[in-house]
């Protein structure tokens, strides 16, 4: 009986801190309270406690790290499910997810944006073409996601955001290259560009062409490398 009711301790444990990850107590990358402010929080002594965060750790809620403390590595066991699928996604395959939600949060985003969000995607832009011509890899990628990302937040669509936000956090090699680095440091004006004023002038067939289209130069890029 000890060892069932220690069990279901736990378990209401583990809940527990799901639930506070769930309603936001903790946000993404938020490092939860140390061990003894956390077990009084929850009426809980250290080993049902450490018992719980193992068991948190283990399926990809928290995370530990040496010296720092445990943080949140994800919200919700959907976003794990989904990081754990594209990690080894087959690159093409990525391409092709990311044009079942580009293309139509771009038609979105010509209807929905407000000048916060052209803010932003001006500003991903500009970003995107200073890493450019710095032949800075690292800034690229990061700039070139951060201007996705903006236009499916102007698509002011939570669940679409939500599993875009999930994808342009795990998927690495398919989401930018070589080429479209050298590209956009040769151009001064490229699709991206299309695209933001396609958003801008809330025309919505252009805005999905000019989406389809990155892709389809992402889907090139990947077959001649």
């Amino acid at each position: 009986m000890a060892v069932n009711g220690r069990r279901s301790v736990v378990d209401e444990a583990i809940d527990d801190i799901r639930q506070r990850i769930r309603q936001g107590e903790w946000g993404l990358g938020d490092r939860i309270p140390p061990e003894p402010e956390l077990g009084r929080a929850l009426g809980l002594s250290r080993a049902p406690l450490r018992e719980a965060l193992r068991a948190l750790v283990h399926a990809g809620l928290l995370v530990t790290r040496q010296g720092d403390g445990t943080f949140v590595a994800a919200v919700d066991e959907q976003e794990i499910a989904l990081r754990r699928g594209f990690q080894d996604a087959d690159p093409f395959e990525a391409v092709e997810v990311r044009r079942s939600l580009d293309v139509p949060a771009a038609a979105l985003a010509a209807q929905r944006r407000d000048q916060a969000d052209l803010d932003r995607l001006e500003d991903a832009l500009r970003r995107r073409r200073a890493a450019a011509d710095a032949r800075d890899d690292d800034g690229f990628r990061e700039a070139d996601i951060d201007f996705h990302r903006a236009v499916v937040d102007a698509a002011h669509n939570q669940l679409l955001a939500g599993i875009y936000g999930s994808l342009a956090a795990n998927i690495d090699g398919s989401w930018t290259s070589a080429a479209g680095l050298d590209r956009a440091a040769h151009a001064g004006h490229d699709n991206h560009d299309d695209l933001f004023e396609a958003i801008r002038d809330g025309s919505v067939q252009d805005a999905m062409l000019v989406a389809g289209a990155i892709l389809d130069r992402q889907a090139h890029d990947l077959e001649n490398k």
